[in-house]
């Protein structure tokens, strides 16, 4: 199996690290704002961001030594941080997917990928399963997967960075012939149960979040909570079409929400912590 920059910038997503935990704030802190800062940080200010975001000093000093330990962050003996490139490739991916949830119409094209592994290549079936479902894959049968065709491209990169492109073929396809229907073809294929469950505690959790908020301060630990809060969701939801969700499905809700609250907070929160990173 590659163990190449792509795989590691894949491997470096986190979506088992609790929404809220110091080290998913810190991550999140990371990903917003110094991925764009070209400049070494200092690890005082990191610890300064943190604690602006309602994490305290002992919990924000061990996030960080596990984020390095993780190569998420990359440590000089002077203490200054910095993002590694196979970080840096994981968060511009993770931007352009948290920043831009995509919802399927009727109409969008399907993507199916089928392949044949032996017994021997178990491990790599393990790793396409994993990524595949952190790409919001929806698994039909042994060996046969699908997605919305808009996530094609990251498919083929996951797959070529496990060297399995060669064993995978691709197809796009415009209407599934669903056995039953399609609402049940959709909780077989991905665990809805759990996607619902993990909106409704994105809402639960961003409820008491004033959108009005203008004190730089409190936008910027509500931004930073907000997103932290929602960022694996629009990955491991594909954003399927209307007709395949439950009535009431709280992914819309959610969806809403997010673009809401990052609508208002984004700008003043960017900069707080501008204000910060320059002293």
């Amino acid at each position: 199996m590659a163990t190449n920059s792509a795989l590691t910038a894949f491997s470096l997503d986190d979506f088992e690290a609790r929404s809220g935990s110091a080290t998913s704030i810190v991550r999140t802190i990371t990903g917003l704002y110094l991925r764009e800062n070209s400049d070494l940080v200092s690890r005082n200010v990191l610890l300064e961001l943190a604690l602006a975001a309602g994490i305290s000093a002992p919990s924000a000093q061990t996030a960080i030594s596990r984020l390095i330990d993780k190569q998420v962050l990359e440590s000089s003996a002077a203490s200054m941080l910095r993002v590694p490139d196979s970080a840096q490739a994981m968060f511009e991916r993770g931007i352009r997917r948290i920043f831009t949830p995509r919802q399927m119409s009727e109409t969008d094209q399907w993507c199916l990928v089928t392949y044949s592994l032996p017994e021997t290549m178990r491990s790599l079936r393990h790793q396409i399963r994993k990524h595949f479902q952190q790409l919001g894959g929806g698994l039909v049968s042994a060996g046969l997967w699908i997605f919305p065709e808009y996530l094609r491209e990251e498919v083929t990169a996951v797959l070529i960075a496990l060297d399995a492109r060669q064993q995978a073929t691709l197809f796009t396809t415009s209407q599934p012939h669903f056995p039953i229907s399609a609402q049940h073809s959709a909780q077989q294929w991905w665990d809805l149960a759990r996607l619902g469950s993990l909106h409704e505690d994105f809402l639960d959790s961003t409820t008491d979040l004033d959108p009005k908020a203008q004190d730089p301060a409190t936008a910027y630990r509500g931004y930073v909570v907000m997103v932290d809060a929602w960022r694996k969701l629009p990955y491991l939801d594909p954003g399927l079409p209307a007709y395949m969700l439950p009535a009431q499905w709280p992914g819309l809700a959610s969806r809403d929400r997010f673009l809401t609250l990052s609508q208002a907070f984004r700008d003043t929160a960017g900069q707080f912590a501008s204000s910060t990173l320059s002293r």
